[in-house]
């Protein structure tokens, strides 16, 4: 009787030791393959965040130009001193470990205005000049070049060529107070005036912008009191000791204060304003909307106040429609002061885009 030789090996398990061999050679290779996309993936994300830092270093070293061009530009009215601080300011920052270099060119002067959306748009070559637009560049061709990458060179990407803009604004302005000195003014609504104008004065002296405010004031006639100046303490010392009495005539009111702003700095760099305030009704002299027609033909910008329950609001709303400005009326001191404050904090105003 014969038996099956137990020690003959079956054919599936014949080449075992080679298909070990097989798999581990596999998954030498797979490993190999996987180590390859894992160091792409480093060189990649190395770049990618070297191209962040940059972007966020190029965009600070811009807006920083652009504020110190625009605050130049406010305090000198000289569009190349205003290149030259935006440059030292963009060199003192560095972007992919490298100063910022910017060419004059890269330097766009203008006006910035408000639109209804309460958002400021830049117009190239706008008057008067209020605003400064600089075109940060780390491309082929500007003044510190490209900025080179780590990895890029293994997959044919030499360098990286960000670009940014910042607009920056200080609005200066010229401002004429024209105040009613009239007989209705008598007693408490002056009192009240002076501290508004006091109110006045102290908010724009909080602000960056040295603004230049002069003061005219009227009854029957009108007198042009304190020149445009950056001391608001001429202009606070000066309504205190104005004399009241007499008719209203709005219009010679506005005639004196024309006359302080003819010594204005000019409508080139700076914004021209005057804010009319009345009690009363216009009772002398020419009509004051004429007035305003000449003023805002001369580009100068017209708010007016009326305060208490006697003085002509559909006039004065007209005299600031056709000077682009707005109206406020007060019934009360508190009123009073709380619009010269407001109208004080809008006046000043530094921005970027």
């Amino acid at each position: 009787m014969m038996f099956p030789n137990t020690l003959t090996q079956r054919p599936g398990r014949r080449n075992g030791p080679s298909r070990g061999r097989n798999r581990r050679g596999a998954m030498l290779v797979l490993i190999a393959v996987m180590m390859i996309g894992f160091m792409i993936a480093v060189a990649f994300s190395v770049d990618i965040a070297q191209m962040h830092l940059s972007r966020t270093e190029l965009r600070s070293a811009t807006d920083a130009a652009s504020k110190a061009a625009a605050q130049t530009l406010s305090q000198t009215l000289d569009t190349n001193l205003a290149i030259q601080r935006g440059k030292r300011i963009a060199a003192a920052n560095t972007v992919n470990g490298e100063p910022l270099l910017l060419a004059s060119s890269d330097f766009t002067f203008g006006r910035s205005f408000e639109l209804k959306s309460g958002k400021f748009e830049f117009s190239p070559s706008g008057t008067p000049m209020n605003s400064v637009l600089v075109d940060g560049r780390r491309t082929v061709g500007s003044p510190s070049g490209p900025v080179p990458l780590f990895f890029g060179n293994i997959f044919g990407v030499k360098f990286f060529e960000p670009r940014t803009s910042a607009a920056a604004t200080y609005i200066e302005r010229d401002i004429v107070l024209v105040v009613d000195r009239s007989g209705s003014m008598r007693g408490q609504k002056f009192a009240d005036l002076v501290n508004a104008i006091d109110t006045f004065a102290a908010t724009l002296d909080s602000t960056p912008v040295d603004e230049h405010v002069g003061l005219a004031s009227y009854s029957e006639f009108a007198t042009e009191d304190v020149a445009l100046t950056e001391n608001l303490d001429e202009v606070t010392s000066a309504m205190a000791s104005l004399p009241v009495g007499g008719f209203t005539s709005i219009s010679r009111g506005m005639e004196s204060g024309k006359k302080v702003m003819d010594d204005s700095r000019g409508d080139e760099f700076v914004e021209r304003t005057m804010i009319v305030m009345t009690d009363g009704r216009h009772n002398r002299g020419a009509e004051p909307r004429g007035v305003a027609e000449d003023l805002a033909d001369d580009g100068v910008t017209i708010h007016t106040i009326t305060f208490g329950t006697d003085a002509d609001l559909p006039r004065m709303q007209e005299v600031a429609e056709i000077g682009n400005g707005r109206h406020f009326h007060a019934d009360t001191g508190v009123e009073l002061e709380q619009i010269y404050r407001e109208i004080a904090l809008t006046l000043s105003t530094m921005m970027t885009q």
